[in-house]
């Protein structure tokens, strides 16, 4: 039996993005980038699930999701990646 393994992180609504780069200022780590205008999640693996980018969001195209990934389930951290 196979067990999905998911974690909390911030999904972007990219047809509704404008780019503002509201949510890459507010993000400590550095996760998101803008990539063709719109907000992308690039760094999922050293997201730290603060929900800190979602309020900056003029447009509020941000919302936490639980995202299927592969990773260090016990610590919550590490190489996550989308599945």
């Amino acid at each position: 039996m196979t067990v999905k393994k998911y974690k909390w992180v911030p999904v972007i609504e990219e047809y509704r993005c404008n780019g503002c780069r509201e949510c890459v200022l507010a993000c400590g780590p550095r996760c998101f980038e803008i990539v063709g205008n719109v907000a992308v999640l690039t760094k999922p693996d050293i997201c730290g699930s603060e929900e800190h980018c979602i309020a900056p969001c003029p447009v509020g195209v941000i919302h936490m999701a639980w995202v299927e990934m592969e990773g260090d389930f016990d610590l919550q951290r590490g190489k996550w990646r989308n599945v």
